[in-house]
C-alpha cells in the first residue's frame, strides 16, 4: 500500500457509529484516510458502481436488507471495490459466510479503534493488491493458452518412450538437442512430493481410464523449482486396448508464485496481529517475546530464533530462543562477541543497521564475526536491532539499542528474502513497543508502591499509620465474626513524652518514638499480628485470634521491653526511664458487632493504666 490519499466509503444508516468511525478515522496520521458516508442502502450501491473509492465499509444492516444480500447486490453489479462488513456481535459462521460470499474482510463494531481500522484498511487495500496482480496473472495466461502452442507429450506404454515438444522441454529446462529423458529421468524431475502424487494419478489413468488435471512441483537442472500443471488422457486403440498416455503441459510458476505471495502475505499479516494483539492486551513481556519468536521461527522456516538483549558490560544475553529441533539450544546464554568492543557496531545499529548473512564461509564476513557464528552452528544469520526511546537525564528522549532481534539457519546457507527482513523489522518495532510498554508499566508500578507507602506507612517511625491500622481493624473484624473469633487490641502510650520532648528537644523525642515503634514491633511476631503508630506517643497493637490472657501478655512483655531499652528521662515521675502505659481489650466483651466499642475498651483501659500511676498494663473493666 503506497498512497498518499485512501478514500474509504461508508455505507452506515445509525449517525452515532458514523460519528464514532469518523473521529477514528480523524485520528489516523498515516495514511491520510477521505471518509465519504452514505446512509442508505440505495445511494450507497449508486456511489459503489462508479468504483471510485479505494475500500468499502458497509453496515451488516442496513433498514429490512441483510448484509448477504447487500454483498450479493454489489458483486452483481461488477463493483470492483474491496468491501468489510461491520457486524454487530461475534458470529463466527456469519463471518465466515460473508468471506466465502465475496466480503474481503469483516470487523465486529465494538472492536473498532484507530489501530484495528487503520490495520484493517492496509491489509485490504494490500491484499486487494496481490489479487488484481493475480487475477492480471491469470488473464495473461489464458490469452496465453489461446495463442501459444503448449507443451506436449507422449508415453508409448509398449516401448516407454516419451516424446516431447520444443515447449515441453524449454519448461523442464532441458536442451532438445539432447533428446527425451527416459520416463524414470523424467518422474526424477519432480518433487518428491509431486512424485507421490503423479503415481496416485497414473494408477486412475490406467486402471479407471480417466483423464487427469493436476499441479506438480519440478526442479530443473539449474536447481530452480517450477511449477507446471498437466493434462494427461489415455490412448487406447481400435480394440480400446491402452497403448499409451497424451498430455499437455504448461508452466504456471508466475500464476503459482502471486498466489503463494497472497497466502504469504495473508499469514504474515496474521502473525503481525496475533504478536499485536497479544501486545496491546498483555503487559507480560516474557509472554510476548515467547509468541514472537516461537511464531517468527514458524514462518521464516529457520532452525532458530531468538531475542538477544545487550548488557551493560558490553556483553549479551539471550532472553528468548525457538529452536529446531536438532539444533542446539542457546537459552540462557551470555555471549562475549569479539568483534562488538572493536567496531563501531552498536553505533550502526542505532542508525537502523540490518545485518544479513548468507553463507558464513564468505570473506567478506569479519573473522572474529565468522568464528563466534561457528561456535553456534550458524550457516546463515539475519539480526534487526531493537530500538528504544529513552528519556535522558540532560538531552531528552534519546535512541538506546536495547538488543537484537536475530534468525539463524543451522542446516545450510540461506538467501533470505526482502519480505523475511521486512518482517523482523516490522516485528523489532512492535517488541520495542511492548519493553516500552512494559517498563512504563514497571515504573508506575514502583510508583503506586511508593504511594502506597506514603498512605499507609507512618513516616517517622517506618510503622504503619493510623488509617492503614482502621482499615485493618475492619476486616479483622468481618473476619472475626464470621468465623465467631476473638481479638484483642493494646493501646500503648509513652509516659510523660511531652515533657521529655520539653527537657531534651524534637529531634530526641523523634529518635525516642523510633526506638519504641521497634521495640513494640519486635515483640509482636506473628504473622497475622499487626503494629501501628495511633498518633503523638500512642501506639496500637491488633492481636487476631487472641485471649485476653493472651493480649495481657504480650502487653506486659511490650511493658518490659521498652523499659529495658534504658531511654534516660529526668521529667519522669515514675521511673528515670522511658517508660509505657498500656491498655488491653478484647472482642468478648463487646455485645455489638462494632469494632469501635472494642478500642474505645482498649482506650479506656490505658486511661485507667496511666490513672494508677502509669508504667503498667490494665484490663477493660468488663474481666
Amino acid at each position: 500500500m503506497n498512497k498518499d490519499l485512501i478514500k474509504v466509503l461508508l455505507i452506515e444508516d445509525n449517525p452515532e457509529d458514523f460519528i464514532l468511525i469518523y473521529e477514528i478515522i480523524s485520528q489516523i496520521e498515516s495514511p491520510k484516510i477521505l471518509l465519504d458516508w452514505q446512509n442508505t442502502y440505495e445511494t450507497g450501491l449508486k456511489v459503489m458502481k462508479k468504483n471510485q473509492h479505494d475500500i468499502c465499509l458497509f453496515d451488516y444492516h442496513l433498514g429490512e436488507t441483510k448484509g448477504l444480500e447487500i454483498l450479493q447486490t454489489a458483486i452483481n453489479l461488477d463493483c470492483q471495490t474491496p468491501i468489510v462488513l461491520l457486524t454487530d456481535t461475534k458470529n463466527q459462521e456469519l463471518e465466515m459466510d460473508l468471506m466465502k460470499k465475496g466480503a474481503t474482510d469483516y470487523l465486529n463494531k465494538s472492536e473498532i479503534n484507530g489501530y484495528t481500522l487503520s490495520r484493517i484498511i492496509r491489509y485490504t487495500l494490500e491484499n486487494n493488491q496481490s489479487l488484481n496482480a493475480l487475477k492480471e496473472s491469470k488473464i495473461k495466461l489464458q490469452e496465453a493458452q489461446k495463442i501459444a502452442h503448449l507443451g506436449n507429450w507422449e508415453y508409448d506404454l509398449k516401448t516407454q518412450k516419451i516424446t516431447w515438444s520444443d515447449e515441453v522441454f524449454n519448461i523442464f529446462g532441458l536442451n532438445p538437442n539432447r533428446g527425451e529423458p527416459t520416463y524414470l529421468e523424467w518422474v526424477e524431475m519432480f518433487t518428491l512430493e509431486s512424485q507421490q502424487l503423479w503415481d496416485k494419478n497414473l494408477i486412475l489413468i490406467l486402471e479407471k481410464a480417466e483423464s487427469c488435471e493436476c499441479e506438480y512441483k519440478i526442479i530443473q537442472p539449474d536447481g530452480r523449482l517450477r511449477y507446471i500443471y498437466t493434462q494427461a488422457t489415455l490412448v487406447v486403440d481400435n480394440n480400446s486396448k491402452p497403448i499409451g498416455i497424451f498430455g499437455t503441459v504448461l508452466d504456471i510458476t508466475e500464476r503459482k508464485k502471486a498466489e503463494l505471495a497472497v497466502q504469504e502475505l495473508r499469514q504474515k499479516e496474521r502473525l503481525l496481529g496475533l504478536i499485536l494483539d497479544r501486545i496491546h492486551r498483555s503487559l507480560n513481556l516474557d509472554e510476548i517475546l515467547e509468541t514472537t519468536v516461537e511464531s517468527v521461527r514458524f514462518f521464516l522456516e529457520c532452525d532458530r530464533v531468538l531475542i538477544y538483549r545487550f548488557l551493560e558490560n558490553g556483553k549479551g544475553i539471550v532472553e528468548k530462543e525457538s529452536v529446531a529441533v536438532g539444533s542446539n539450544p542457546i537459552l540462557g546464554q551470555i555471549i562475549d562477541d569479539p568483534c562488538f568492543p572493536n567496531t563501531n557496531i552498536i553505533d550502526r545499529y542505532k542508525q537502523g543497521y540490518i545485518s544479513i548473512i548468507e553463507d558464513v564461509e564468505n570473506p567478506d564476513i569479519n573473522k572474529c564475526h565468522v568464528d563466534l557464528l561457528k561456535q553456534f552452528e550458524v550457516k546463515a544469520s539475519m539480526v534487526l536491532p531493537i530500538l528504544i526511546n529513552q528519556e535522558g537525564e540532560k538531552q531528552g528522549s534519546e535512541t538506546i539499542a536495547w538488543g537484537l532481534i536475530v534468525a539463524h539457519q543451522c542446516t545450510h546457507k540461506r538467501q533470505w528474502r526482502i519480505s523475511d527482513t521486512d518482517l523482523l523489522r516490522r516485528l523489532a518495532t512492535q517488541i520495542a513497543i511492548a519493553i516500552q510498554q512494559a517498563q512504563l508499566y514497571h515504573r508506575l508500578e514502583k510508583l503506586n508502591q511508593e504511594l502506597e507507602k506514603i498512605a499507609y506507612v507512618d513516616g517517622l517511625t517506618g510503622i504503619c499509620n493510623r488509617r492503614h491500622f482502621e482499615e485493618k481493624l475492619d476486616q479483622e473484624w468481618k473476619r472475626l465474626t464470621r468465623d465467631n473469633n476473638s481479638m484483642s487490641i493494646i493501646m500503648v502510650d509513652i509516659d510523660y513524652f511531652k515533657p521529655y520532648n520539653d527537657t531534651y528537644g524534637h529531634q530526641q523525642g523523634d529518635k525516642c518514638l523510633q526506638k519504641v515503634a521497634q521495640t513494640i514491633s519486635a515483640v509482636v511476631k506473628r504473622p497475622g499480628d499487626f503494629v501501628a503508630r495511633y498518633g503523638g506517643e500512642e501506639f496500637v497493637v491488633l492481636l487476631p485470634n487472641t485471649s485476653i490472657e493472651g493480649a495481657l501478655k504480650v502487653a506486659e512483655d511490650i511493658r518490659t521491653q521498652i523499659e529495658a531499652l534504658r531511654i534516660p528521662h529526668t521529667a519522669s515521675t515514675v521511673s528515670k526511664w522511658v517508660t509505657s502505659s498500656l491498655g488491653v481489650a478484647n472482642s468478648r466483651c463487646c455485645t455489638d458487632s462494632n469494632p469501635q466499642i472494642l478500642l474505645e475498651a482498649a482506650d479506656m483501659a490505658l486511661y485507667n493504666a496511666k490513672n494508677a500511676g502509669r508504667n503498667q498494663v490494665y484490663i477493660d473493666d468488663s474481666y
